[in-house]
């Protein structure tokens, strides 16, 4: 007697049910108005969270007009030019530097400082889903999307000095071609833990960085050598030689969104070992 296969169901469905029997296991157990999205999430493999993050002071300022003689002379804004960056934000010119026969009228002389062209105040998005279906497998699938809500295109284009487009026929300066967007997607698929011998884990990752999406200085310092204003991918695979040592390998390939051209490629072997 021949039967028909059944049609295996799709993963979102299998991911719909996962989430509702958690849900109806909760609303027993904690009753319906004691239990939170938080908790349903938690229990069907499932996590989320938003994140909100203000940066007060970080952009530069526009000094009062001035004429420094020296490399010593200083600016009344000098010190909001950031202590540390990578690279990848938009910048701005601080010293507002008067053209007078000591400079020779704007041509030398000048001893210019740069700060963030920039306000951020970052919005954060993330979230993770964890399958067991081919246990011991696990496959996960996780992201975060990021929008710097304090951009202003139309201000960073008057004074950026940085991430600009190509000049126009007439030599005129790029329009300023940054943005304010970062978004990361990431899969992985093998074992939960790297505990055990022959234990292994793949993944793959692509990201979307836009130049004054988020502080450059605190972004991963490994991809695109660290920054914003990058896009790419990352492949990436770890194999556990003992309980206490794994290795793993990382390609990384990279572009620049904005402005020049720049390409990056970087391969990472690493050994870690417990103690």
């Amino acid at each position: 007697m021949s039967r028909k296969a059944e049609k295996s169901p799709a993963k979102s469905e299998l991911t719909r049910a996962r989430i509702l029997d958690a849900a109806i296991g909760l609303f027993r157990s904690r009753g319906f108005e004691a239990t939170t999205m938080r908790e349903i999430a938690a229990e069907a493999g499932v996590a989320i969270g938003a994140a909100y993050y203000y940066f007060d002071n970080i952009s530069g300022r526009l000094s009062s007009p001035f004429t420094p003689l020296n490399s010593s002379d200083a600016g009344d804004t000098d010190n909001t030019r950031p202590s540390f960056a990578q690279k990848g934000n938009t910048y701005m010119a601080l010293r507002n530097i008067v053209p007078t026969a000591d400079n020779n009228f704007g041509t030398t002389n000048q001893w210019q400082y740069f700060g963030l062209a920039s306000k951020f105040r970052e919005a954060a998005l993330t979230g993770r889903i964890d399958y067991d279906g081919f246990e011991p497998f696990r496959i996960t699938v996780n992201g975060e999307y990021v929008k710097n809500l304090a951009f202003d295109e139309g201000a960073i284009n008057a004074i950026a000095v940085n991430n600009r487009g190509p000049n126009d026929a007439l030599g005129g300066v790029g329009r300023f071609d940054g943005g304010n967007i970062a978004w990361i997607a990431n899969m992985t698929i093998g074992s939960v833990a790297l505990d055990k011998r022959w234990n292994w884990q793949l993944g793959v990752n692509y990201r979307h960085v836009e130049s004054d999406s988020v502080v450059d200085g605190f972004t991963d310092s490994d991809f695109a050598l660290g920054g914003t204003n990058v896009k790419g991918y990352s492949l990436y695979g770890n194999i556990a030689l003992s309980p206490r040592v794994s290795v793993g390998a990382r390609w990384m390939t990279s572009d620049q969104i904005a402005g020049p051209q720049l390409k990056t490629d970087i391969l990472q072997v690493d050994i870690n070992g417990k103690f």
